[in-house]
């Protein structure tokens, strides 16, 4: 992927952006619909640890499409400070109703940690998600259950390639409108393995 000199939007836009499409709940929905109606599966707390997986997934991937880049650490940091005044907004609403203290970002922070450690267990995994699927299903209470697997796996991809779709589309925008420039030399995102 290249990165002219002058992108249509600015890297905090950028962040915003990817910070609400973590947010959105569509995918969610789509992942939730799928799920079959079974006793066993407490649809609750899928919905909770998929919008979290959702968040963290689309947090890796930026940090994975935008690897080799200078604007990787701005964006990174717009994506979090917008997601943390979130959590900071959801969890005093949350507390106040319930009457209980509740800390969203610290809830993301332990995911991070946990979906992390699980793929430090598996080295060389060349599918992030045959790690990433059954980590959100032990999460779930749901550990050998194929169909919450599969939702987390869908969240997952679903929110790697958007992030791609959309860094691609600002990118490629940014090139249309810098053509009377040097060219620069073109770095096509492949498939992400996962």
């Amino acid at each position: 992927m290249t990165f002219p000199n002058q992108l249509p939007v600015s890297i905090q836009e950028i962040g915003e952006s990817l910070a609400n499409f973590s947010l959105d709940r569509e995918s969610v929905q789509f992942a939730l619909s799928r799920l079959p109606d079974e006793h066993s599966i407490n649809k609750v707390a899928i919905e909770y640890e998929i919008q979290l997986l959702k968040i963290l997934s689309v947090g890796w991937a930026i940090s994975y499409f935008m690897e080799d880049h200078s604007e990787k650490t701005p964006l990174i940091k717009k994506f979090w400070d917008v997601l943390f005044e979130f959590s900071k907004n959801l969890s005093s609403v949350t507390s106040l109703t319930i009457g209980k203290e509740v800390d969203y970002f610290r809830a993301l922070k332990e995911r991070i940690d946990i979906y992390l450690n699980a793929l430090a267990e598996v080295p060389h995994v060349k599918d992030p998600a045959s790690v990433i699927g059954p980590t959100f299903a032990r999460l779930c209470g749901n550990t050998d259950n194929v169909h919450v697997i599969m939702a987390g796996n869908r969240v997952f991809h679903l929110a790697l390639e958007g992030v791609n779709h959309f860094l691609e589309s600002v990118f490629s925008a940014a090139t249309d409108l810098s053509a009377q420039q040097p060219a620069y030399p073109d770095r096509r995102l492949g498939a992400v393995e996962c």
